[in-house]
């Protein structure tokens, strides 16, 4: 696998290297340019916008022809949005008041399930696209798989992908949000509509399958001209060619914005190059902070409801809190979060809000109570552990409360077994012990062990259980370390 991964890079560079070759070769004398201004993965930072709001004026009062798109992910990760009245709207008056002229769909869109989604798709400004998932029989119409836009007299065509999961063949949302929904692998819809090529002059992939997905699309269909991606997070800051495939992404949280040149002769395009701007040295345009200004306007986040004298400096700590807070509410022997929950990685010292507790899990997720024996428990763990097939990635992924385990590896780094030892410092030894364990509805939902899909639904939403214990608490500051990996 190591080799594999080691070789496809290897391949992706050469091919880039030999693109980059090819780029300027061109350009003599260019008539017109059209730029795209590309976001993704913003997940509902909005506080970035009236930064974002200024380099926008800034890049249109230069270039006549601009486009504004996004590659998905625009909701989960700031309370005021989460939150909201009506969940998400907050993300896309700002993007209609931009004026964004095309977006695609990402995992973090179906957060709010089904009926939320379509709320703001059928409201929107903007169309939203999405080529491999068919809405048959649910609340949430069915999305055009692409968009032709003309720009200068420049046809556009933006193809919309999402990626899914190779096992459950969904993104990476809770299942209990997508049930209805059929989607299919990205590469059979992005190959149904070759002949897209055919009926615009620029072709477009508008995705949100990730960077080495994107890899891979580009050296499968090299009809493509540029594909603008998300969901890695991964910052692209210069242009890079792969099967001469311009292919960019900005990271995440709106930090950086994408800029694509494309230059034409007539409507033919003779040059492609890109380039990230970080937004931080940016002036706040005083309209949209204003409208942000009002979308915060929520008095009751800014309560305190506790306090943590010293700070919990690494998620660990945050994640003890959470956990703690779960195994108090539904009175577990553990319970076990899993890291990518966790959306606040420190909190430091003084005052907790609520504002806090709902950026450390702004998924809206609840506790789910099982009977496991302390082997299923493990099988939890190492399933999860050794599910992640590159030994380098391989990482503790559930958090714990009331004890600690340890994970030992062999020489090949396969988990093959777990130690506990309980909150009095007592080992575990008797694999067929029960114990009461709490686990969200995701980590419930989604991960692979005897009780997957079942349990007690305890109707306790993980930030009112955060709320109350840290309340209880008063000063809340554990710091111990409870998860760790060693060779056996």
């Amino acid at each position: 696998m190591l080799f594999r991964k080691i070789y496809f890079v290897v391949f992706v560079l050469l091919l880039a290297i030999f693109s980059a070759c090819q780029s300027d070769k061109n350009m003599t004398a260019a008539t017109t340019r059209v730029v795209i201004i590309s976001t993704n993965d913003i997940h509902a930072q909005i506080d970035h916008f009236p930064k974002f709001a200024t380099f926008l004026k800034q890049i249109r009062a230069e270039n006549p022809h601009v486009l504004l798109v996004d590659g998905g992910d625009r909701f989960s990760g700031n309370v005021y949005v989460d939150n909201a009245k009506e969940k998400g709207k907050p993300m896309f008056d700002l993007m209609g008041k931009l004026g964004y002229d095309v977006a695609t769909l990402g995992n973090h869109e179906f957060d709010y399930g089904e009926a939320a989604l379509n709320k703001r798709i059928s409201a929107s400004s903007f169309p939203v696209i999405c080529a491999n998932m068919q809405t048959k029989g649910t609340s949430l119409q069915q999305p055009d798989p692409y968009r032709i836009i003309e720009k200068a007299g420049i046809r556009f065509c933006f193809l919309g992908l999402i990626g899914t999961n190779a096992v459950t063949h969904i993104p990476a949302t809770n299942p209990d949000n997508v049930k209805d929904i059929t989607f299919r692998y990205y590469k059979t819809a992005a190959f149904e509509n070759r002949k897209l090529k055919n009926q615009c002059d620029v072709f477009i992939g508008l995705t949100h399958i990730g960077f080495v997905g994107d890899s891979l699309l580009a050296i499968a269909m090299p009809e493509l001209d540029v594909i603008i991606g998300g969901h890695s997070h991964t910052l692209i800051e210069g242009p890079l060619r792969i099967n001469n495939v311009l292919v960019s992404q900005t990271g995440s949280n709106l930090k950086y914005a994408g800029v694509t040149y494309l230059d034409f002769k007539g409507k033919k395009l003779v040059n492609k190059t890109y380039k990230a701007v970080k937004l931080d040295t940016f002036a706040e345009d005083a309209e949209i902070k204003a409208m942000v200004r009002e979308i915060c306007n929520r008095p009751e986040f800014k309560e305190k409801i506790g306090t943590t004298s010293k700070g919990l400096k690494y998620k660990e700590n945050v994640a003890n809190m959470v956990t703690d807070a779960m195994s108090e509410a539904a009175d577990c022997d553990f319970a076990f979060y899993n890291s990518g929950g966790v959306r606040y990685n420190s909190i430091p010292a003084g005052d907790i809000t609520r504002e806090t507790i709902y950026r450390i899990e702004p998924f809206n997720n609840y506790i789910v109570k099982h009977r496991l024996t302390l082997n299923e428990m493990k099988r939890l763990i190492l399933n999860r552990f050794n599910g992640l097939k590159n030994q380098e990635n391989r990482r503790i992924d559930l958090f714990v409360s009331k004890g600690r385990y340890t994970i030992l590896k062999n020489e090949e780094g396969e988990g093959v077994d777990v130690v506990f030892v309980d909150k009095n410092g007592n080992k575990l030894k008797d694999p067929e012990q029960e114990f009461t364990v709490g686990l969200s509805n995701y980590v419930n939902s989604t991960y692979d062990f005897i009780g997957k899909g079942k349990g007690e639904n305890t109707h306790i939403p993980i930030v009112e259980a955060m709320e109350k214990f840290v309340q209880t608490q008063g000063d809340v500051n554990n710091q111990e370390r409870r998860t760790f990996i060693n060779k056996k």
